[in-house]
Formats: structure tokens, C-alpha cells, sequence
């Protein structure tokens, strides 16, 4: 199974169908409320609503882990899943910035098999099954880095030791897969900690594109794990994950 899959294309259209709403929904609120932590919970209360309403009625018989619901694992074990975050970047959002986003993936049997992003404050809404696949190349003169604006991983430093590397500074999970989904960046690296719903659907999206997308080790991501904490990621066009990896495994 692997996003992109034509068995999934009717999930794929409504992941993209309610990130799409989702983020439509989100920009009605922006505009008729000042900044500030208000907005930010707002957003997330409604998006989240929105999000599981919709879900339970068009997929009744599925599971929903949201960032905002329920965390307990015995309402999704053997259940075809879905995983969203209603308002990625909820701080920018609250604040004024285009850096959020909605997220919107299905998970089968622990895989990725659908996924929608959208970043309504920059016009942008992609999907796995209509995404546009990525040509592969090697690292150039200089690699474009996109991590987080307050929280770089210190595996970056390994990776400046070993290329040219210029950076682009980004808020949210999903603006960072799209920088190099757009060829903005070449590599999204990230350490620290992330969950499921920072990731799932960005991870699919990327991967349909032709991207690899794995842990920094080079492991697949899991997905519908009892526990959703999801520590690191590298998504990158092949070529530039093997070169990017071998620095950050040291060559094993």
C-alpha cells in the first residue's frame, strides 16, 4: 500500500474535499476575530467540530484520531483510521501569520494510505492522489534545509558540516512538506517531537509525489500506534534523503 494507490482515490478526494472546508471554515473565523489566544482556541474547537462531524457522517464505520479528541487507543485498534490535525500552526493562526494549516490522512492496517494538506493563508491544497510527482535529483551547489523557525534539530548541524546548506525557516508540518513539494527547499528535517497528526498527512502527500519520507534513521514512520508521539522525520526527493541519511546515520 502506498499513497497515491487508485484503491484510495475516493479517500484521497475527501481528505482534500474536508481539509479544503476545514481551512475555508478557518479563514471565515481569521477575518471576523482579532489576534490572540482566543482565535487560536477558537480555530481549534471549530475545525476539530467540523472535522469529526464530517467524518463520522461520511465514514461512519471508521476511526478518527484528531489532535484535539480522544487519545484513547481502544477506539481505533483494528479500525480503518483516520488521522487529522484540525488547525496546524494554531499559534500562527492565532497570531495573524499564513503559517497553518489542515491536515487530513487515512491510515490502513498501521500505512499510510491517503492524505490531504491544506494552507489556506498561502492559497495551497494538495492531496495524494493528485499530487504532481517529483523528478528525482542530487544535491546541488547548496541545500535548502527547511526546518522550524523556534526549533531547529541539532541534527543540523551534522548535515552544515557536510554540504552548503541554506536555510528555510518554517512554522507548521505541512508549510515545511510543501516548501519542498514547490522546490522551495530540498529537505524537511526535524527532531524533538512530533505526533501523528503533525505528520500523517504530510507524509502522505509527500510520499505520492515521489519523495522519500522515513525517521532519521531511514525507518518508516509508524502510524496508528497506541501511543502517537512521533519523534523525527526526513522527507526529501531520493537521491538527497541518501545523501542527507548517510550523513546522519554516519554512513551505516
Amino acid at each position: 500500500m502506498t499513497p497515491g494507490s487508485p484503491a484510495y482515490a475516493e479517500d484521497a478526494a475527501l481528505a482534500r474535499e474536508l481539509a479544503d472546508a476545514t481551512g475555508r471554515l478557518l479563514l471565515d473565523l481569521r477575518d471576523a476575530t482579532p489576534t490572540g489566544r482566543d482565535r487560536e482556541y477558537a480555530g481549534d474547537e471549530q475545525a476539530h467540530e467540523y472535522l469529526t462531524r464530517e467524518l463520522a457522517r461520511r465514514r461512519p464505520d471508521d476511526a478518527v484520531l484528531s489532535e484535539e479528541g480522544s487519545l484513547d487507543p481502544r477506539d481505533r485498534r483494528g479500525r480503518r483510521l483516520w488521522i487529522v490535525d484540525p488547525l496546524d500552526g494554531s499559534s500562527g493562526f492565532g497570531r495573524g501569520t499564513d503559517e497553518w494549516g489542515v491536515h487530513v490522512a487515512l491510515v490502513v492496517d498501521g500505512q499510510l494510505a491517503a492524505g490531504a494538506v491544506a494552507v489556506p493563508g498561502l492559497g495551497a491544497l494538495v492531496d495524494s492522489d493528485t499530487v504532481k510527482h517529483i523528478a528525482d535529483a542530487p544535491v546541488g551547489d547548496e541545500l535548502a534545509v527547511t526546518v522550524s523557525r523556534s526549533r531547529p534539530p541539532h541534527e543540523l548541524r551534522a548535515v552544515e558540516r557536510a554540504f552548503p546548506v541554506r536555510l528555510v525557516k518554517r512554522s507548521a508540518a505541512g508549510v515545511k512538506t510543501l516548501a519542498v513539494l514547490d522546490g522551495e527547499a530540498d529537505v524537511y528535517l526535524h527532531s524533538g517531537g512530533q505526533y501523528e497528526w503533525d505528520n500523517a498527512a504530510p507524509m502522505a502527500v509527500a510520499m505520492a509525489a515521489g519523495l522519500l519520507a522515513t525517521r532519521i534513521d531511514g525507518s518508516p514512520v509508524p502510524y496508528g500506534q497506541d501511543d502517537p508521539y512521533s519523534p523525527d522525520l526526513l522527507i526529501a526527493r531520493p537521491s538527497v534523503h541518501a545523501a542527507v541519511l548517510s550523513v546522519l546515520t554516519g554512513g551505516r
